[in-house]
């Protein structure tokens, strides 16, 4: 059987993007399945998809395209609604396009993804083929408008698919069509290729996209709420979109600024959903719950807002997580209480939540849409004289969700933090042949000169599938070659020039539990640090520290009018007796302002900024001012204190500190209306890790 899925853009990021795949790749092992991306705006997909899959699309807007202002493209469409979320994408032009796709498509199912092309599917699609409809968003949420032209068009349909049982109820009861059969059949989610969480880290974890729906707002209240009950806790909310500035202002407001990390878009999510204890969805609706599942495949717990339409169909309340009442804050702080004052009911909830998630499998998704095209199929047999239903599955073969790559460059590199110093790094390639392809670190330099690269033993193994598996591992021996500094991942051959490799699935929570030793128990020998991370581009590097001294911080704290930082020296020497901190005027006029250190113990130190020293010594509109730690006060050596050592690359975003307004003791230099109105001093930690604070005249 040919199966066709007609999507928006293939290309792009999005839930709906995500489960097509899934469900693409699961039928795609006995069948023929295709992807048609109405646009192209990008070179490749972000999401990995197999060679088994093929994926093309209809009409290409990358720059120099023709398709790029064609004939058509500036008038209306003339299938798509005005109502349409998506309707200005479309014109006369992409309506030709699609329209041509459908009535010639070879496939004998053609799934449409989305109102504006299930619109498509059902008018346009030659008669030889099913037609089904897949609805991802929910019904009532589609407009009016688009729902009556849905009732006038859907009737041609053979199928409609829901992603939940109450979505299915309430299209059948709002938009009634005699004789079109719609079932509720979730999205699938795989299992994931980390190993679940253990339920020992603590760390709240939450992801999507930064929307007002998602109501990331009563999560940071409700965390606040506990904040002090927990102080050795954390919330990573995952994600990009327009509310960040708004959440970003609200954690500041409630004092959490360090504690509740704005991490950002990441991909692949599900390493950082195994670095949790506690999943939290407090969406104020949700037409299924993509990332409740996905954090039960990791074995989390999950406390969400009993909102329509998902959650309640996918959690079972006090089994696998907590359904609390939604749209407050109250309800989401006790669910979060529950779980995070109790271990084990913590890895009770998570063992269950692993279990029950497994309906959610691609395979067992895929298996409930065959039976939905062989029913088709046999409703349209018995209405249409001379139809020829589908043939049957290919024979049987291995069960493999994946194939190895056609070329090297197409490759992602998984890597397993095993350590603070030792990574494991694997990838599966094509079959090798002659070559003899090695895991080889180049240096990547900010300035001056590259340093030689670094080969590394590097196995290989033959695959079931034709491919080949490659392993090799960075150990804290090799620190010494490879110093402080970034280095790309490549593979190569004695005859190849080297191909950097794209990063694939980065599993580093041993390096929350390196941390925690690191800060109560630094060590007194060389610090090691090997972060791996992927590039913008999604190219793999590695973030690599060696250090005799470092000093660490722990914690900034703006309140109060002050700023005090805490941290812990680590490698050779210890903190004496009349310790300094050190800020430091960069530029020209370069200056130092001194101030004592409070020592706290086993290297742990504890400092108050002098700001006000600083603002009123001041020369520039804008200044920057470096911090360092003076560790004994008869030699001046200074090490710079960093925020460095963390399992995630931007911690310089992570960890964004609100700005102190300061009024001077005495009229500055530069300043003519100094002091009469505020300078602002800002804490910050720099990308390369190194913290600083900037001193701004507004």
């Amino acid at each position: 059987m040919k199966i066709s899925f007609l999507i928006n853009n293939i290309y792009g990021i999005g839930g709906t993007n995500r489960t097509v795949i899934n469900l693409a790749e699961a039928l795609s092992v006995h069948h023929d399945v295709e992807i048609v991306s109405v646009f192209r705006r990008a070179n490749a997909t972000k999401f990995e998809i197999s060679p088994r899959v093929t994926v093309r699309a209809l009409i290409d807007l990358r720059a120099g395209s023709a398709d790029r202002g064609a004939p058509g493209s500036d008038e209306p469409s003339e299938v798509v609604p005005r109502q349409e979320e998506f309707y200005a994408q479309y014109s006369k032009f992409t309506d030709r396009r699609i329209i041509r796709e459908l009535e010639r498509t070879t496939a004998d199912v053609v799934v449409g993804t989305r109102p504006s092309l299930n619109l498509f599917v059902a008018a346009h699609t030659r008669d030889g083929a099913l037609r089904v409809a897949q609805e991802h968003m929910t019904h009532l949420a589609i407009p009016p408008a688009v729902r009556a032209e849905m009732a006038r068009v859907y009737p041609r349909l053979d199928a409609v698919t829901t992603v939940t049982e109450a979505d299915a109820r309430s299209f059948q009861e709002n938009t009634p069509i005699p004789g079109l059969p719609v079932t509720g059949i979730p999205n699938s989610v795989p299992e994931p290729s980390v190993a679940p969480s253990d339920g020992t880290r603590k760390v709240v974890v939450s992801a999507g996209r930064m929307h007002h729906v998602k109501r990331y707002d009563l999560l940071i209240r409700a965390f606040a709420a506990l904040a002090e009950d927990f102080p050795d806790w954390q919330l990573r909310i995952y994600g990009d979109g327009g509310e960040a500035g708004k959440l970003r202002a609200l954690v500041t407001e409630l004092g959490l600024n360090g504690r509740a990390l704005l991490m950002g878009g990441f991909s692949p999510l599900e390493s950082e959903w195994a670095k949790g204890s506690v999943a939290a969805v407090t969406s104020s609706a949700e037409s299924f719950g993509m990332t409740l599942v996905e954090a039960m495949r990791c074995g989390l717990p999950v406390v969400s807002t009993d909102c329509p339409v998902g959650p309640r169909e996918i959690l079972r309340d006090g089994e696998d997580g907590f359904l609390v009442p939604n749209g407050e804050v109250e309800g989401i702080a006790w669910g979060l209480r529950r779980l995070m004052a109790d271990e084990h009911l913590r890895r009770t909830m998570g063992a269950a939540a692993l279990r029950n998630a497994a309906r959610y499998d691609p395979s067992a998704v895929a298996g409930r849409y065959l039976e939905l095209f062989a029913d088709a199929a046999r409703r349209r047999a018995a209405k249409e004289r001379g139809y020829r239903a589908p043939a049957g599955a290919r024979k049987a073969g291995p069960d493999r969700l994946t194939e190895p790559p056609v070329a090297l460059g197409a490759a992602t590199v998984d890597v397993t933090a095993e350590d603070a110093g030792r990574l494991l790094l694997s990838a599966e390639g094509p079959g090798e042949g002659r070559r003899r392809w090695q895991f080889v670190l180049r240096h990547r330099p900010s300035d001056g000169e590259a340093r030689p690269d670094v080969p590394l033993r590097t196995s290989r193994t033959a695959l079931d599938n034709g491919g080949t598996g490659y392993t090799a591992v960075v150990t804290a021996e090799t620190a010494a070659e490879l110093g402080d500094g970034r280095w790309q991942v490549t593979m190569r051959t004695a005859k190849s020039s080297g191909v950097h490799m794209k990063a694939g699935l980065r599993d580093t929570r041993a390096l929350i539990d390196a941390r925690v030793r690191l800060v109560t128990r630094p060590p007194s020998g060389s610090v090691v640090w090997n972060l791996p991370y992927a590039q913008p581009n999604g190219r793999l590097m590695l973030r690599t520290v060696l250090r005799e001294q470092h000093a660490e911080c722990t914690g900034v704290e703006v309140r109060d009018g002050r700023i005090t930082l805490r941290g812990v020296l680590c490698g050779a020497g210890r903190i004496e007796p009349g310790a300094l901190f050190v800020v430091s005027r960069r530029g020209p006029h370069a200056h130092n302002v001194t101030v004592p250190v409070e020592v706290l113990g086993r290297q742990a130190f504890r400092a108050e900024v002098p700001v006000r020293t600083v603002v009123d010594q001041r020369l520039e509109r804008w200044e920057d001012w470096d911090w360092w730690l003076q560790p004994a006060p008869s030699d001046r050596r200074k090490v710079r204190v960093c925020h460095l050592l963390e399992d995630f690359p931007d911690v310089k975003g992570a960890y964004a500190y609100p700005s102190l307004p300061v009024v001077g003791d005495e009229a500055s230099d530069y300043a003519v209306v100094h002091p009469a109105r505020p300078v602002w001093v800002r804490p910050y930690c720099s990308a390369s890790g190194a913290m600083a604070m900037n001193v701004v005249d507004r």
